[in-house]
């Protein structure tokens, strides 16, 4: 028994060992960054497995979710390709909530930190995280800072247009991910964040196993042909999986949207 002990004993320490070793080599990943496109006025920046957005507008530098890394080395990377600093964003438009999509938000000390509203009191650590189990385990990983949103986003007020100097951000709530999930679209660019996913050659719905309502979801992208009448869209960029092939976008949303109408709950 004494033997039997002490070889249980041994793989409990070289467990530990192993998940403390994929933590913190974890955590030193998720300052990595690696620049991928330009999209129109758009550019691309992958932080380790998330995707951030920026472009300039006449009054500045605009953010589209803001990644992983806590420290901002993905987005001064981001910024130097877009020839800014950090005092130059005036907006981050967070497509939700959820750690891996906010850790610079704190970085951007002059913008405006704009968010849905559902999300604003976990996104500030106030309350838990509204995820799944497997969000909330990655969440333990990689913990991110306290986000303080500025400019709330209330869905209640549907779709909203938000000047960005001498051009605009379409807001849409689109729940379901989180309760506060929402699309920008800008310059003809919807960004999606986890709303939606590239599989093959198609969008798709978000991720089941890191979403709250994934039938939610789907009926918040179905109200979409209503929510984005008037407003072109080229191009789709992802939270984790880039965005849709040059001139393929506006069919790749069509076909999805068409999807989501046809879903029977």
């Amino acid at each position: 028994m004494p033997r039997r002990r002490s070889r249980l004993l041994w793989v409990a320490v070289a467990l530990a060992s192993a998940v403390i070793g994929f933590v913190a080599v974890a955590r030193h990943l998720r300052h990595r960054t690696s620049p991928l496109e330009i999209i129109g006025r758009v550019q691309r920046e992958r932080n380790l497995f998330t995707d951030i957005y920026g472009a300039r507008t006449s009054a500045g530098v605009i953010l589209f979710d803001a990644g992983v890394d806590p420290e901002g080395d993905a987005l001064d990377r981001l910024l130097g390709s877009l020839n800014a600093t950090r005092s130059d964003i005036h907006d981050v438009f967070l497509t939700h909530g959820h750690f891996d999509h906010v850790a610079a938000s704190p970085l951007c000390v002059h913008a405006k930190i704009r968010v849905g509203l559902p999300d604003v009191e976990f996104l500030a650590g106030r309350a838990p995280m509204i995820a799944p189990i497997a969000g909330k385990i990655l969440r333990a990983i990689f913990p991110p800072p306290p986000v303080l949103a500025t400019d709330p986003l209330d869905p209640a007020q549907g779709r909203v247009e938000i000047p960005v100097g001498d051009d605009k951000v379409v807001a849409i709530p689109t729940p379901g991910h989180t309760p506060g999930s929402y699309v920008f679209v800008f310059d003809k660019t919807l960004f999606a964040g986890d709303s939606m996913v590239i599989d093959d050659d198609q969008l798709d719905f978000c991720m089941r196993a890191f979403s709250i309502d994934p039938a939610g979801n789907r009926r918040a992208i179905a109200a979409l042909a209503d929510a984005l009448s008037g407003v072109p869209v080229e191009t789709v960029c992802t939270g984790h999986m880039g965005c849709t092939p040059p001139g393929k976008g506006a069919a790749m949303l069509a076909a999805l949207v068409a999807r989501a109408k046809e879903v029977k709950e």
